[in-house]
């Protein structure tokens, strides 16, 4: 049989499919938005062709195969209310989405599909990821937000850019591989936006993970500016480090932080022979009286002038950040290294003996919506403070530094005492 394409979507009046089991060409099956659909005839998974399966926004209650699938490699069951029971794996697979289901585990060989890149998990049942997980080494984007169940996020692939964990409410617990390992990661935009219910640990965790990304980021860009600078806008991902975890205070490694909406930077007073780094952070709130859209953008709008005197030219750029649903009342950290921001800074501080950096929160469509700022800072990075950085780390191996930051895990997942003992380590003692 020659049939490539099956596609029936929108099909109001469909309630099952016959058996395709002679369809041994079939490429690709949709029949998503079928509401009288509610169960997936087994033939399906017996195609060694089937690549694309589209099942979303039906009324199916599970879908279980016994065979692990070779060519499939694009699997949709989004927004499938019903949806409770999921085994299906593939050692192609490419892309999953789930989110907006009951499935509440994945199967325990969930970590053979080592090709997978994008995951959706988001508003499911689930309450931990398998313990394989961290063997999905091609994984580039992982989204569990809005899932209420999840109290617990297993260690991660390093190969993951894009973490999304928004209004997960129970979540408690972020595990992170050895100190060794995050330096391999590639982070880029890591949101646990309204996570209230985080551990000590765990933020300082996530805090300390922040500050090596970004740091790492930043040096990455410092060694190579030029490189691919033209691409920005068309790769722009790849050159901007974004975290947000709940928290009220700048992290104590940033050199230059102030309550203020504005702030001071000394610059070397002799030639530099190299760019220099801007990170940021900002501490931001909803207080009770704003108006929270559900889904919120914002702008960190930095303003520039040479020495802050009255008669000093004035300039600006934008930094954007979006949030799904703040709570009224949080607070929550960023930490943000974004290229463009920085190489702009950097020719502004040309010559210059001091910067004096204002920030202000504006509401992208909606000022009433927009958060408020209780504190900002600045660290001031070069290639060489990046090296004391790694130095650091590398004179106090294994146990030793692990001792030394005031960590503790013997399974090597990042967690942190409550009394840290490394003070440039930047970790929040003061939470919501």
């Amino acid at each position: 049989m020659n049939l490539r394409e099956v596609k029936v979507c929108d099909s109001k009046n469909l309630k099952e499919l016959p058996d395709l089991t002679q369809a041994t060409n079939l490429e690709e099956l949709d029949i998503s938005a079928c509401p009288q659909l509610t169960s997936v005839n087994p033939s399906i998974f017996s195609l060694n062709k089937l690549q694309r399966l589209n099942i979303g926004y039906c009324y199916i209650t599970k879908v279980v195969s016994n065979n692990h699938l070779s060519s499939l490699r694009y699997l949709s069951l989004g927004s499938c209310p019903n949806l409770e029971e999921f085994s299906v794996t593939s050692e192609n697979m490419i892309e999953l989405d789930l989110s907006y289901t009951r499935v509440n585990a994945l199967p325990s060989s969930f970590g053979r599909q080592s090709k997978l890149k994008l995951l959706r998990l988001g508003s499911t049942d689930i309450k931990k990821l398998p313990s394989s997980f961290k063997n999905l080494t091609a994984l580039q984007y992982l989204s569990v937000e809005l899932s209420r169940q999840l109290h617990t996020l297993t260690e991660l692939p390093p190969s993951l850019e894009t973490l999304d964990a928004t209004g997960c409410v129970s979540l408690k617990t972020v595990l992170f591989p050895s100190i060794a390992q995050q330096f391999k990661e590639n982070r880029r935009d890591v949101r646990f936006w309204n996570c209230l219910n985080l551990d000590e640990h765990s933020r300082k965790a996530i805090g300390l993970n922040a500050r090596i990304n970004a740091m790492k980021s930043a040096h990455q860009h410092l060694s190579a500016p030029d490189q691919n600078y033209n691409n920005y806008s068309r790769k722009y991902r790849f050159y901007q480090v974004k975290y947000v975890y709940p928290g009220r205070k700048i992290p104590e490694w940033f050199e230059y932080q102030t309550r203020d909406d504005y702030i001071m930077i000394d610059l070397p007073s002799t030639p530099r022979s190299s760019q220099l780094g801007f990170i940021f952070s900002f501490v931001i709130s909803y207080p009770l009286h704003r108006t929270v859209g559900y889904f919120s953008r914002f702008t960190f709008h930095i303003i520039i002038s040479d020495d802050g005197g009255y008669k000093s030219e004035k300039s600006s750029i934008n930094i954007y950040m979006s949030a799904l649903h703040l709570r009224p009342n949080s607070k929550h950290v960023c930490v943000i290294y974004d290229q463009r921001c920085s190489r702009y800074l950097n020719s502004r501080a040309e010559n210059k003996r001091r910067l004096k950096i204002e920030v202000e929160v504006m509401g992208d469509t909606h000022p009433e919506w927009g958060a408020e700022l209780e504190a900002f800072g600045v660290s001031v990075i070069n290639t060489s403070a990046y090296h004391n950085f790694v130095q650091q780390i590398n004179t106090s191996s294994g146990h030793n530094f692990i001792q030394h930051i005031g960590m503790s895990d013997p399974m090597h997942s990042l967690c942190l005492k409550s009394s840290c003992a490394y003070p440039s380590c930047g970790l929040d003692e003061d939470f919501d």
